[in-house]
């Protein structure tokens, strides 16, 4: 009973600290590292959230979309490269559209094939990219996704330069929760990753 109390005790705890201290952003955040947006072959946005019927897409791969841009437009890279998940092309097209749309020309957006994991999504690029010479990309991803995607695409033979889509993160107790859970999800996914040798 005592170590169950403990136990109980410290779940309380972790959560109050979560929730109520910028804690879990700045543990996202030394996850992501040292962004470096530096000079690059092509940006990689990766896919996240898709995009629903009428091709809206989420707000976390709106997000990643409007940093991808952003560092097309600030000349970091000539080419744009969208991905999608597995069964849905349409956040890639929906990605597309919406660059296109904000000044990225035609030939410089590039739709991946859809995919469904990260490791799936490092492959794609390659066979997409290789062929035109690209090693050095910037990637785009959430921080707390940047450990896992950095180190996949690096596998494949990338030169990868991190460019985190979001830095400061939630600043509500609910929000912080939810990273807090996504914390965990890919703390237990890129475990999985080395067991697999994926990394």
């Amino acid at each position: 009973m005592r170590a169950l109390r403990v136990i109980g005790g410290a779940g309380l705890l972790l959560i109050a600290v979560a929730a109520f201290t910028p804690a879990v952003n700045a543990f996202s955040a030394w996850m992501a590292g040292e962004p470096r947006l530096e000079p690059a072959q092509a940006i990689v946005v990766l896919a996240r959230g898709g995009a629903d019927a009428d091709g809206v897409l989420s707000n976390a791969s709106l997000r990643r979309t409007l940093a991808g841009v952003r560092l097309y437009r600030s000349g970091l890279a000539p080419l744009l490269v969208f991905s999608g998940g597995a069964g849905r092309l349409g956040e890639a097209q929906a990605r597309a559209r919406l660059a296109r749309g904000l000044g990225v020309l035609e030939e410089g957006v590039l739709v991946a094939i859809p995919v469904g994991n990260t490791r799936q999504e490092a492959v794609a690029a390659w066979h997409a990219l290789n062929p035109r010479g690209v090693r050095r990309i910037l990637l785009v991803a959430d921080p707390v996704d940047m450990p896992r995607a950095r180190a996949a695409f690096r596998r494949v033979g990338f030169e990868v330069l991190p460019a985190p889509a979001a830095s400061s993160g939630p600043d509500h107790p609910e929000p912080r929760l939810y990273l807090l859970r996504d914390l965990a999800v890919e703390l237990i996914a890129l475990a999985y990753y080395r067991v697999a040798g994926y990394l």
